[in-house]
């Protein structure tokens, strides 16, 4: 491995890394100021959302709560990767898992086919929500974030009306749809977790992005139009079309994340479905650092994290669960500021050193501090 690729590594790797650390020891300060230790909170997060005995399983829990978060992220990584900076997961989620629940209700299928069918509802319609903003931003110049915000927000809004009005399965406080038929529900594993078939189609779905983004031509197509966009133009590059596939792929993930929540756990919609899962989808793919076993490995831990903090921090310990969104919330801001703050270091280290030695020759190019350097302005 050269020395290109090893810094690379450790920029994709080592650097989320020291983020979740960096979070995790400020969260135990956090911890501290309430009296109990650090050690003890951090032990009782760890049991209640990654532990496994006879009568439950905890485990069982977090990957049945990753599944959807871990699409969600994906949708993210090709959208980041390709150079759509869209924020409109939580759209695609919701109006995906609304189409699942319909197909899942309305439609007379046999057992194997009708999840399938469903699922498939979902792709579509997430695919169509997240072509939206691609569409706008290729033939009208639209900002994607501005209209991935409003898409949003709209999406929220039309789930709403349709959990409450043409979809309503009977009067109650809250508006819901009909369940989904038996034939349509995903098989669970563990019916005390439901923990099932959702989270292995999360698992294939890292693989399929990874080989897509990593294998093939059309990925890397996607990846030259986001990272490095004037190459992709002169080596004749459609970054068009690029951006087109991102909305589309994207926008089938999250669609999919919603229709394996609603057909593997929820089995209908209810009103507020969409509950922020296509965010922290979005802050997963930030936090692995935009690469499809980055945002795998964030999915779980954010699920584990949340799992904990609810099950472990606040009803074992008495600890308010804010903490854990407080400790998820530091790693995305370390995360965050990681890039620009190496930039700025080796900036200040190399104008020093020219500065005291001014008749030395200049950086060699295949230097580490030049490296990263490079390697820190091509970072998407």
């Amino acid at each position: 491995m050269d020395r290109d690729a090893v810094t690379r590594l450790i920029r994709r790797i080592g650097m989320p890394v020291l983020a979740v650390v960096l979070a995790l020891g400020i969260g135990g300060g956090l911890v501290a100021t309430l009296g109990h230790s650090p050690l003890t909170a951090a032990s009782t997060v760890i049991d209640a959302g990654f532990s496994c005995g006879a009568e439950y399983c905890n485990l069982g829990g977090t990957l049945a709560l990753a599944g959807p978060i871990i699409l969600c992220a994906l949708g993210a990584v090709v959208s980041l990767r390709s150079g759509l900076f869209s924020i409109g997961q939580e759209g695609q989620y919701a109006l995906g898992g609304l189409a699942a629940a319909v197909a899942g209700s309305a439609l007379s299928l046999p057992g194997g086919l009708h999840p399938v069918v469903a699922l498939g509802a979902a792709v579509l319609v997430g695919a169509a929500w997240g072509a939206i903003p691609a569409l706008l931003k290729v033939f009208l110049g639209v900002n994607e974030l501005i209209i991935t915000i409003v898409l949003n927000a709209m999406a929220g809004l039309l789930l709403d009306f349709l959990v409450n009005h043409p979809l309503r399965a009977e009067a109650s406080t809250v508006g819901y749809t009909r369940p989904v038929d038996a034939s349509a529900r995903l098989p669970v594993f563990d019916p005390s977790t439901k923990f099932g078939l959702g989270f292995v189609i999360a698992v294939l779905a890292c693989a399929a992005v990874w080989f897509f983004l990593s294998r093939t031509t059309t990925g890397y197509e996607q990846r030259m139009s986001g990272e490095a966009t004037a190459f992709a133009r002169y080596s004749g590059m459609s970054s068009t079309a690029s951006v087109l596939r991102a909305g589309l792929i994207g926008g089938a993930l999250a669609g999919l994340g919603g229709g394996v929540q609603v057909l593997g756990t929820n089995y209908r919609v209810i009103e507020g479905f969409a509950d922020g899962t296509g965010f922290t989808g979005l802050t997963a793919a930030i936090l692995g650092g935009t690469t499809a076993l980055g945002a795998g490995l964030a999915g779980v831990l954010y699920a584990g994290i949340t799992v904990g903090a609810v099950n472990g921090l606040q009803i074992v310990l008495g600890v308010p669960r804010e903490i854990g969104s407080t400790t998820l919330a530091l790693m995305i801001v370390l995360v965050a500021l990681q890039a620009p703050l190496l930039a700025r270091f080796e900036a200040a280290i190399n104008r020093r050193r020219a500065g005291g030695r001014r008749g030395d020759p200049p950086d060699d190019p295949g230097s580490p501090l030049t490296t990263a350097r490079e390697t820190a302005e091509a970072a998407p």
